[in-house]
């Protein structure tokens, strides 16, 4: 407490649940240039995650990375923790083991989309021509089931993402017109952080929420109005 007290800036730790090495150094630069004056942004790949996470099977192992990690750090004076996935692989094991505000991207940019629009619609890395107008487990999971549109894929898996991104900024435009006008969406919410920095390019007549960024938000703001969780020790 007595470092905390004796810096200036406050220290945000961003997991990455993987083990990119490629994506760390995308989400270093991308958070580092993002972070709001007073704030300092660390970021760290998992060792022990898997590649992506694109099933419920990367998502266990994720989650057990993170829940590892969590308990490291604890001691080491971060004041707030993003988890950077869209799914929010060990959410709330991270949360069950330390005081400090702990945002998952995907919840981060669900919760800001509510504020924005009346029934929003995720832009995911799925299939090509998947999409469901079912809540997702997740969705459900927030209490925002009632608000949800739809989820719509591009068909791009997450590690190549980066390889031709005029590409997926053409389809992402194409499935949110879509949401639009088929699923009733107005508010689109990009469902990958491997995303990240793209909604600035997306040219729709819609709200575009960045779940990397809007974590990073989510967790400058709990820092600032000194929001922590009751119950836990550390």
């Amino acid at each position: 407490m007595q470092d905390r007290k004796r810096r200036t800036h406050s220290r945000i730790l961003v997991l990455n649940p993987v083990r990119s090495v490629s994506l760390n150094r995308r989400s270093r630069e991308f958070f580092r240039a993002k972070a709001s004056p007073g704030f300092e942004v660390e970021c760290e790949s998992l060792a022990e995650g898997p590649a992506s996470v694109e099933s419920p099977s990367d998502e266990a192992v994720a989650a057990a990375a993170v829940a590892r990690r969590v308990t490291q750090v604890v001691d080491l004076a971060f004041d707030g923790i993003v988890i950077n996935c869209f799914l929010d692989p060990g959410l709330e094991a991270a949360r069950d083991l330390t005081r400090i505000p702990v945002v998952g991207a995907g919840e981060s940019a669900v919760r800001i989309a509510l504020t924005v629009g009346q029934r929003f619609s995720i832009i995911d890395v799925g299939p090509m021509k998947y999409v469901s107008r079912s809540p997702t487990r997740q969705v459900r999971a927030m209490g925002a089931a009632d608000r949800f549109a739809s989820i719509r894929g591009i068909g791009v898996p997450v590690l190549k993402l980066s390889k031709r991104p005029d590409l997926t900024i053409s389809m992402i435009v194409r499935e949110g017109k879509l949401a639009a006008v088929q699923d009733g969406a107005d508010v689109i919410v990009l469902g990958c952080t491997g995303l990240a920095g793209l909604a600035e390019r997306i040219k729709l007549n819609l709200p575009i929420v960045d779940p990397a960024l809007s974590a990073l938000r989510m967790a400058e703001m709990l820092i600032v109005l000194g929001l922590r969780r009751r119950g836990v020790s550390a």
